[in-house]
This record gives C-alpha cells, sequence and structure tokens, in this order.
C-alpha cells in the first residue's frame, strides 16, 4: 500500500502529498516498532505496550503494522490485532481515497484569476472598477455599488473557488454584492454553515438571496428550503431543488444553458414543483454546464456556441432583472 501511496504523490495538490507522505512515514515506523517488539520478545526483555502498537496502526500504519505481524509472526494469534489492524487498514485507505478524489478538481483559469488578483489588469469584460474584491476566511467578497441586497454564491463540486469570480463580479457590477463561498474540499455539503457566518458577519443588507452552481446550487435549494426566513429567493445555476421551497413571498431564479450535457433535464423537470410559486427560468442559448465558471470544459458536457464572458453576462443580467 505504502508503494501506491507514492506512486500517486507526485500527482496530487500540496496537502494530498503531505498526507500521502505522512502515511508512508508511518507505515514504515510502525513496522519497525512490530520488527522491534518481537525482538524484544524473543530477548525477554521489556515490551512495549499492545495499546501503542495498536495506536501506531490507527494513526495510519496499519499496513505497516500489517506486514510487520506477518513477517515476524508477532501478534497474529491474537483477536485485537487480527481484527483491529485490518480495520485501520480500511479506514485509511477510505481516508486516502477521499484526499485523492478531491484533490482533483477543476482548477480556475487565467481569466478567473485577473478578476481576483490584478485589478490593474482586468479583462475587457469589466467596463469599470466599482466593485472591490476581499479575500475573507471563508471566500471573498465582492462588494459593488451601494445595494440592500446580498447574494450568497456556493461553487459548484470538485471546482476551485476562483472560477466563478468572473460571475460574481459581473453580478456585484448590476448593484448585488456577492459572497463567493470557500467550500471545505471543494464540495458545497461540506460548508453550508458558511453561509449563516457570511450572513452574521455582514448583517447591514435587508434582502439576502442564496445561489449556486451545479451541486452548488441543489445544497443552496437545501439549505434555502430549511432557512425560508432568512432569504428572499434561491438562484440557480443549471441545477435544480430537491426540497420543496413553497413560501409565500419567496422566489427563484434558474438559469441554464441550452447546450448543457451535464444537468438532468428528466430530474430537473420532475423537481420544478417544489419550486416557489414566483418562479422564473432562463435559458441562456448556445452557453453550456461549465460555462457559469472559468475552468474549462466539464467532462460529459456539451460544447457551447457562444464564449464564456457572453454567458457570464447574460447570467449576471438575468440575476440583475431577477431581483429588480
Amino acid at each position: 500500500m505504502s508503494l501506491f501511496f507514492c506512486s500517486v504523490i507526485l500527482k496530487e495538490n500540496s496537502m494530498t502529498k503531505l498526507f500521502l507522505l505522512y502515511l508512508l512515514v508511518i507505515n514504515v515506523a510502525a513496522f519497525v516498532l512490530y520488527g522491534n517488539d518481537k525482538r524484544r520478545a524473543v530477548r525477554h526483555q521489556w515490551r512495549i505496550p499492545e495499546a501503542e502498537l495498536l495506536l501506531a496502526a490507527f494513526l495510519g500504519g496499519g499496513a505497516g503494522a500489517f506486514l510487520g505481524m506477518h513477517l515476524f509472526h508477532h501478534k497474529t494469534k491474537k483477536w485485537k490485532f487480527r481484527i483491529l489492524v485490518p480495520l485501520s487498514i480500511v479506514i485509511w485507505v477510505l481516508a486516502a481515497a477521499f484526499l485523492i478524489y478531491t484533490g482533483q478538481y477543476y482548477h480556475a483559469g487565467e481569466t478567473a484569476d485577473k478578476y481576483i488578483e490584478n485589478a490593474d489588469d482586468l479583462p475587457a469584460v469589466m467596463n469599470d472598477a466599482a466593485v472591490t474584491v476581499t479575500k475573507e476566511d471563508d471566500g471573498y467578497f465582492f462588494d459593488g455599488p451601494g445595494s440592500d441586497t446580498a447574494v450568497i454564491f456556493c461553487p459548484g463540486a470538485k471546482v476551485q473557488t476562483e472560477a466563478y469570480a468572473p460571475l460574481m463580479y459581473l453580478t456585484a457590477q448590476e448593484g448585488y454584492d456577492c459572497f463567493l463561498l470557500d467550500m471545505p474540499f471543494h464540495l458545497a455539503f461540506f460548508g453550508m454553515n458558511r453561509a449563516e457566518e457570511a450572513m452574521e458577519e455582514h448583517s447591514g443588507y435587508d434582502h439576502w438571496y442564496i445561489s449556486g452552481h451545479s451541486l452548488g446550487g441543489a445544497m443552496a435549494g437545501i439549505y434555502a428550503s430549511k432557512h425560508l426566513d432568512a432569504f428572499d429567493g434561491v438562484i440557480f445555476m443549471a441545477a435544480y431543488p430537491t426540497k420543496s421551497l413553497k413560501k409565500d413571498g419567496f422566489r427563484a431564479l434558474s438559469i441554464y444553458g441550452s447546450n448543457d450535457g451535464v444537468l438532468n433535464q428528466d430530474h430537473y423537470q420532475e423537481n420544478l414543483s417544489l419550486m416557489p410559486d414566483d418562479f422564473t427560468e432562463v435559458v441562456i442559448d448556445g452557453g453550456n454546464h461549465s460555462q457559469f465558471g472559468d475552468y474549462g470544459r466539464q467532462a460529459g458536457d456539451g460544447k457551447a456556441s457562444i464564449r464564456e464572458e457572453k454567458q457570464w453576462t447574460e447570467a449576471a443580467e438575468a440575476v440583475k432583472q431577477f431581483l429588480q
């Protein structure tokens, strides 16, 4: 298993590299620990406590412990070791697989980076400097011209947060401040509590909307369904609700591209019954699933017949019309 970890270390991001390097070190240490305890047993010397041997396995050294058990013929007859050491391997293999899976995500393109990193070198699509972008603990705050309305945005699954900077900037430019949330592991269902934190830190707005793209949109819908009194509405981008949003005065907007190859249209149509009575749908002609952000073409997506800048602009305009 350690050889497998080594084979993927160079392919992952820095945090995953550190994680896999840790597993390699702890497994070697566990192997040596079991061999040392066996040597002491043969020489009738002071022994390493069993609790420490098991702890080494559950700290990530299960593979080294298992190999040491069978290579040195040590602790193989004790049920605790026969059950708990393999169990520790399963736990850590699952943890490693999860980290490797989440470590492979769609990265923001150069255009998106410019919206955040260099305000003096902005793309042509940006026609003024009315928006201030601030990095916060849980994401980015796009502060546009004075407004009493704010939008919280949840990124799509396994998409770098910054990829949605162009869309957020253009929306803020239209007069609606935006909070682009940075989700743990790039998966929205691990960080929906950050929406509440953003609202608490910026409490000066009269109207709040929650939005998201793809899985981020689905999670925004679920969160809104549990906090209908906290929001005026939901904005879905290539997404649909899975919980009822029906409440007097509550609103919903759905935006998706006509060439979207990822959004399941059958499920989308089935779940329209969960939308509130005040529901608006906008289809961007020629747009696809991926171009709500700047992260390249997503696997399985249809080919867009418009440029991503046009899709961002049309999406921001649809949000503006809806909020007006």
